[in-house]
């Protein structure tokens, strides 16, 4: 036989072929068609456990290090302090989680989420206190009913107002 996965029915009727005892071992063997070593780990499995199936595995596919609280964490840290380094997030880690993981562990999280160095360079840049500061005295002299919402990607430097939109909703 060649590295067959046997149905757990066909160990069953070879259980109650055994359980009835009109049969020998080999003849048992012969019926459901596996060898003499199978029957016997089957009988030896429905003896310790009083099942003939294997137990299930629990978690399938390759183990991860970090599960999703841990990668949830470092994103969090990621969008907080973009400007760390991956040791650094090793550090906190380890400090906070105690969960020691390597830069790769780390890196691979990162890409996995979709963030790379440029990215986490804009959100960086983006991130100046000063600027937001002077931002929000710039605009807040302006009365609400004065702004205005604009779609960017129909708006570029090259035009003043809004060229092809859509038709509105009620025509």
């Amino acid at each position: 036989m060649v590295n067959w996965r046997i149905s757990d029915d066909a160990k069953c009727i070879a259980m109650r072929l055994k359980a009835r005892g009109q049969d020998s071992d080999h003849d048992t063997c012969n019926l459901v068609d596996f060898s003499l070593s199978t029957l016997h780990h089957t009988l030896r499995l429905k003896r310790a456990t009083g099942d003939v199936a294997k137990k299930a595995a629990i978690g399938r596919g390759r183990p991860h290090k970090l599960i999703y609280a841990d990668c949830s964490y470092l994103l969090c840290l990621a969008c907080h302090k973009p400007t760390l380094f991956l040791d650094e997030y090793c550090r906190h880690l380890e400090y906070y989680h105690d969960l020691p993981v390597s830069l790769a562990t780390i890196h691979l999280s990162f890409k996995r989420a979709g963030i790379n160095v440029k990215r986490v360079q804009k959100l960086a840049s983006e991130r100046k206190p000063m600027v937001r500061a002077a931002f929000v005295r710039r605009i807040g002299q302006y009365p609400p009913n004065y702004l205005i919402c604009l779609y960017e990607v129909s708006k570029d430097d090259r035009t003043y107002a809004h060229l092809w939109g859509r038709a509105s909703f009620t025509t």
